[in-house]
């Protein structure tokens, strides 16, 4: 099967976006192009051959093709020299030498999740285009009329009872592409050039069994203009997120069988120390004999780290990224991956970083920071925390093998065990929570009440819910962010090296308090009424705040050291205001100075 985009239009309604750029390059907030992603989406499906129309600024697309994850794919464009005057029927005629297979053919403009195209190439009906009978029918763009399922007219202005939203990808046989391409042949010889070639294929839609599939429960739409741009990349984020690649099972088999699909050879695996202890580690040097390894990274990743990191990956020409270990390990990773696509510089951390399409693979070896599903990393830089934030460092795939979790020592896993608690809490009361964010968080706590016991006592089986817990609650933190009793607790690791987890658990009853005391100041748009029912909602999951500090104190964790007045005035100084506004109840420094002096027990 080919895949045949067209890609020959001016965008002419993107104003300054296409000025110096074609059309498919506007990047999405992933900082991915939209052809980009097409291409990559496409041949991680399989797709090898591909057809290109071009018309402006073709060398962007052409480079574009030679990115070196698409080095085993094979590219043929196909120059449209009067794309300012013709429609798309005319580059489907001056490609129709070159469509002489199954087809799989789209826009250069259409932004669409995964899930949909791996269910369009999969389906088993041979010719179907997308469809949806539930969104409103669009004034100016395609719209299909379906007779029993099948596709009679595609045009942009029909509006009748029989007719629905469509967008124009199609997977057509070659008995079908060539009876649609013999009908643009009458039409460009008769000179009919400057209408869309649904005009040809509507004379023989009828007599062709061209099926509707519906993308009721998927995405795909195009981008005409910049406030379509702002929509759909705000829109196709979220299918991004819920659609990663979680895998659970055998490490080994599945990182050989996922490095294959991706046509990768030489990973660079960024571990901690610890890998060496786990039960994987010989089996993993087996069953990936090029690996690069890295761990020359701090507890507290430092920038300096993943610069170290970025120059051994470029030396050693790693075409594929896996990261082993707690969130110190998948952090570093993430940051590497983000920083290597960018030219060599004093600070990447100033710069507008590219999208690269490294894959990244994470395996978390601890049950707490959920940062395999987060797309977010944190690193320190000069001794100051900076919060590192892309949608595109979210990694690829999450492996979760709950039998790594065995080596853990007993404090490791407690303290994990209460940042995934914290994280999934917090997430509730988030003022960004939605419907989606509020399921995640409410699973992860419920399955942390219910087995974290026997998951301190050893249980395999509820090391495994543990471990399905923290990843949930890291896609919800993914969608909401931290909240207040996170912000306060970054200096509390710094300043007296307790574990993250457990400072973040010193922290959130206070921070939960302060927003039950004070609802009469919520800054949740939804209202104070919103807030009790999330607490309602907590309240059932967890017990309150009482039911979580019965769990913090049965884990017998040690208590908060002595805090000095110097030391006191830095915490209170440290807390980052964005996380504060994060908050239902945003706390003034007097409330932060009167929380951590309740956590430290000053009078």
């Amino acid at each position: 099967m080919k895949a045949v985009i067209f890609n020959s239009g001016l965008g002419k309604r993107m104003g300054e976006y296409t000025k110096c750029g074609h059309k498919s390059m506007v990047r999405l907030l992933s900082g991915e192009a939209i052809f980009e992603r097409q291409l990559r989406m496409l041949s991680e499906c399989g797709i090898t051959e591909f057809v290109i129309t071009v018309g402006p600024f073709k060398e962007q697309l052409i480079e574009a093709s030679r990115a070196p994850h698409l080095s085993h794919c094979n590219f043929t464009f196909v120059e449209n020299p009067v794309y300012d005057t013709t429609n798309y029927i005319y580059s489907m005629y001056l490609a129709r030498d070159y469509i002489d297979d199954d087809v799989i053919m789209l826009h250069g403009d259409l932004v669409f999740d995964r899930e949909l195209l791996k269910a369009v190439l999969s389906d088993p009906q041979p010719n179907i285009a997308t469809v949806n009978r539930k969104r409103a029918l669009p004034e100016k763009d395609f719209k299909a009329r379906v007779k029993d399922g099948r596709i009679q007219e595609v045009s942009i202005s029909i509006f009748d009872p029989d007719c629905f939203a469509f967008q124009p990808m199609y997977k057509l046989d070659k008995a079908t592409i060539s009876a649609w391409l013999a009908r643009v042949c009458d039409f460009v010889d008769a000179g009919n050039c400057g209408v869309y070639a649904e005009n040809a294929m509507n004379e023989i839609f009828p007599s062709l069994d061209v099926r509707e599939f519906s993308y009721e429960n998927y995405f795909i739409d195009e981008i005409d203009c910049p406030e379509d741009l702002a929509r759909v990349s705000s829109e196709i984020r979220r299918f991004d997120f819920r659609q990663q690649n979680i895998i659970c099972g055998d490490v080994c088999g599945n990182v050989k069988n996922i490095m294959e699909k991706h046509k990768a050879v030489r990973p660079l695996v960024v571990c901690d120390a610890a890998f060496d202890k786990l039960p994987i580690a010989k089996s993993f040097a087996d069953a990936v004999p090029n690996a690069v390894y890295f761990s020359d990274f701090s507890p507290n990743p430092l920038y300096d780290d993943a610069v170290k990191g970025v120059e051994l990956m470029r030396k050693e020409g790693c075409d594929f990224i896996i990261s082993v270990g707690g969130g110190s390990a998948i952090d570093t990773a993430k940051v590497i991956k983000l920083f290597s696509a960018d030219e060599v510089c004093e600070n990447y951390l100033e710069n507008a970083h590219k999208f690269n399409p490294t894959v990244h693979l994470a395996i978390p070896t601890t049950a707490g920071t959920g940062s395999e599903s987060t797309r977010y990393a944190v690193i320190y830089y000069k001794g100051e925390k900076q919060s590192v934030t892309s949608d595109s460092i979210l990694p690829e795939y999450a492996l979760l093998d709950p039998t790594l979790l065995k080596t853990l020592p007993l404090g490791q896993k407690k303290a994990t065990l209460l940042d995934a608690l914290c994280q999934a809490i917090e997430s509730m009361w988030s003022v960004n929570s939605d419907d989606e964010s509020a399921e995640y968080a409410a699973k992860a706590i419920e399955l942390i009440a219910d087995n974290y016991k026997a998951y301190i006592d050893g249980e395999e089986a509820a090391a495994q819910k543990i471990s399905r817990a923290a990843n949930i609650a890291g896609k919800a933190i993914n969608i909401t962010q931290t909240t207040a009793a996170h912000a306060m607790s970054y200096k509390i690791t710094s300043l007296f090296g307790i574990p993250h987890g457990a400072a973040v658990a010193l922290c959130l009853p206070h921070v939960w308090r302060l927003i039950t005391e004070n609802m009469d100041r919520c800054n949740d748009k939804r209202g104070a009424s919103h807030l009790e029912r999330v607490f309602k909602r907590l309240s059932e999951l967890v017990g309150g705040v009482e039911g979580f500090q019965k769990i913090y104190s049965s884990l017998d964790m040690p208590s908060a050291p002595d805090c000095t007045a110097d030391q006191l005035r830095v915490l209170v100084s440290s807390v980052n205001p964005t996380r504060l506004g994060n908050n239902p109840v945003t706390p003034t420094a007097e409330e932060l100075e009167k929380m951590y002096r309740q956590i430290f027990s000053i009078s």
